[in-house]
């Protein structure tokens, strides 16, 4: 990958206008504004990405989000916008629209509305590592050094650490994905339909900047950790 310094990079908000967990859950208030709201400003303040839209069904979240200052240049249709409709085709669905527009990406940042705590610092740092590496995505992670298990017909059985007979602290750490940031160049993930796709890079946050709102009790905690830290947390 390499030497995208002067890429056309476009910011992507999905935020579709249905929630099974939290009711109108991008437009729940936290400390003062509604959650997209972050993820708006954090895409607006990033010094790499040219432009920031959001994807949605809803026209609330359209009004919203212009106000803002993003850009809705197109609704979601109703087929994208389900809870089983996974992110790929609404990604896709996005360039199309855009190129329709005469507007073409060499990159695209996703950025969930759910990870407010994730800033325009962090997605510049993360696009600084797909932009240095030969990286065909970036995707933000967390790190972990907890022993997981799964249930089988023998008994429950070790997923990993399997020689932990080490202390927790003297693990090497694994990875999981926050959903906050995703960086992919636009062929690769036209060819291959995947935001993670071909080379791999990893851009570390902590585990509090990570918080996914999915629950009440996650949209309780955000509101606590913006409320104590502030957004920069």
């Amino acid at each position: 990958m390499g030497a995208m310094a002067d890429a056309n990079v476009l910011g992507l908000i999905p935020a579709r206008g249905g929630s099974k967990g939290i009711r109108r859950k991008n437009l729940r208030e936290v400390e003062g504004g509604p959650l997209i709201e972050y993820s708006i400003r954090a895409g607006l303040e990033s010094s790499v990405i040219d432009s920031v839209v959001v994807s949605t069904d809803h026209e609330e979240i359209a009004e919203v989000a212009n106000a803002i200052g993003a850009r809705v240049p197109f609704m979601r249709p109703p087929a994208l916008a389900t809870d089983e409709a996974p992110t790929a085709p609404v990604i896709t669905h996005a360039l199309e629209e855009l190129r329709g527009r005469g507007e073409e990406y060499e990159a695209f940042v996703l950025l969930q509305p759910t990870s407010p705590l994730r800033t325009a610092i962090h997605i510049d740092d993360a696009f600084s590592i797909f932009e240095d590496s030969n990286a065909d995505s970036v995707v933000s992670v967390y790190p972990t050094c907890e022993e997981r298990w799964e249930r089988t017909e023998e008994g429950a059985q070790k997923l990993n650490y399997n020689d932990a007979g080490k202390r927790r602290q003297d693990r090497e750490p694994e990875y999981v994905v926050n959903g906050a940031i995703y960086v992919t160049d636009t062929s690769q993930f036209l060819e291959t339909g995947k935001p993670i796709t071909g080379i791999v890079g990893l851009y570390e946050m902590s585990e509090r900047e990570s918080v996914d709102v999915d629950t009440h009790f996650d949209l309780w905690l955000v509101r606590k950790i913006v409320k104590k830290w502030g957004h920069n947390v």
